[in-house]
């Protein structure tokens, strides 16, 4: 039982007292006759069970339950049937018993059979009584008190009952609700790692590039290779700022900014590069995605491409959104591999559309993007290897 529910179990430990004060009652008068201990022994062994039962109780071992429902029953006829005991409401006991440790539909026919073991002796016992036709049978004395009994044992069973039902769903809130927590902070790292990758990745590239234009210079004794080295400052500033928004979660890509950027990076890597835009606005569900596509694209170009010329493409319009990045380098050798890739296709096929990763018509290299009603039906990802 939950900690939260600890307190339940104790109350229900606790309604075992009027048993044991039954048998310290037949254990203390006197004079004792030998019904009388056995009546008492029989209580104590009852009260035991109970207790036990109840120190850990447990809705997921049915052993248990049917152990000590096995014990008490047997104890409640031996009372009841060859003692003499006349107090039906100890089948209350195991009725908790059966109600809490039993799987429906057991637990409703447990209950039910100690419920009719308690009130069936009453009910019949009341129609001896008025069995003459003469005697006038009052219709709330006509229910007797077996109605009583049998109303009390079914609606405590059947409680309990519902208290393991509300417990294995409070158990499955807590498992879903740490497997949420954890599928956060798996996708938080996903985020950060992709977002990492990148902001880093471009930036880093241009660095290499700029330093190593700088150095040629500065061998020439060229006074441009100040401003070089000006520029990998101003990169590697921007480099932190990039991290602390990602690591944040303060940055929002937009494909004009990073248009801005592409053109920026591409021209500084010697890089020619047409822009062909007829996008005059973007789906906002579509912003983030293509960004991210632009930015992962001429990435690849700058670092891996060797390519002279780029052509950026970018079309929307009713709903739909498609990017197209060709350039005319190496091809797909090595390009196609990656988490930046493998992270830009999940996204993709998250919104429905499509991506296209491969050759292109000539020579060099191609990444295709189509979001919205311009995407097939179906989600689609081509990645060339």
């Amino acid at each position: 039982m939950p900690r939260t529910m600890i307190w339940l179990a104790t109350v229900i430990r606790v309604a075992i007292a009027p048993v044991l004060v039954g048998a310290a009652v037949l254990l203390v008068k006197s004079p004792q006759s030998l019904s009388d201990l056995a009546v008492a022994a029989g209580l104590v062994l009852l009260s035991a069970i109970h207790v036990l039962y109840w120190w850990r109780p447990s809705a997921s071992r049915a052993r248990r339950a049917v152990a000590a429902l096995a014990g008490m029953v047997f104890i409640n006829f031996v009372l009841l049937n060859l003692l003499g005991l006349a107090e039906p409401l100890v089948w209350l006991y195991p009725a908790l018993i059966a109600g809490f440790g039993l799987r429906m539909p057991a637990a409703a026919v447990g209950v039910g059979l100690t419920a009719l073991a308690a009130a069936a002796p009453l009910a019949l016992e009341g129609s001896f009584i008025h069995i003459h036709p003469i005697d006038p049978i009052h219709p709330a004395a006509a229910l007797g008190p077996s109605h009583s009994v049998l109303l009390s044992i079914v609606l405590a069973g059947l409680g309990m009952t519902a208290v393991r039902q509300l417990i294995a769903l409070n158990a499955d809130l807590h498992a879903t609700r740490a497997e949420l927590a954890d599928l956060a902070v798996a996708g938080e790292r996903e985020r950060l790692a992709r977002e990492l990758h990148d902001l880093l990745g471009r930036t880093l590239s241009l660095i290499a590039v700029k330093a190593e234009l700088a150095s040629r210079l500065s061998a020439k004794a060229d006074p441009s290779a100040a401003a070089e080295l000006a520029d990998v400052q101003r990169l590697a500033r921007q480099a932190v700022r990039d991290v602390r928004e990602a690591v944040t979660g303060a940055h929002a890509p937009t494909v004009h900014a990073e248009l801005d950027a592409a053109k920026a990076a591409l021209q500084t890597a010697g890089i020619a590069v047409s822009v062909d835009t007829s996008a005059t606005s973007i789906e906002p569900a579509h912003e983030t995605t293509i960004a991210w596509a632009l930015r992962e694209a001429v990435t690849n170009v700058v670092k891996h491409s060797g390519a002279h010329t780029c052509r950026i493409a970018l079309e929307a319009a009713d709903g739909s959104t498609a990017l197209d990045v060709q350039d005319d380098g190496r091809g797909p050798v090595g390009a196609g591999e990656g988490t930046g890739l493998e992270a830009l296709a999940n996204h993709v096929q998250a919104l429905g559309g499509t991506l296209e990763i491969g050759p292109s018509a000539g020579r060099g290299f191609r990444l295709r993007v189509r979001l919205g009603a311009g995407a097939p039906p179906r989600p689609h990802v081509e990645i060339a290897r």
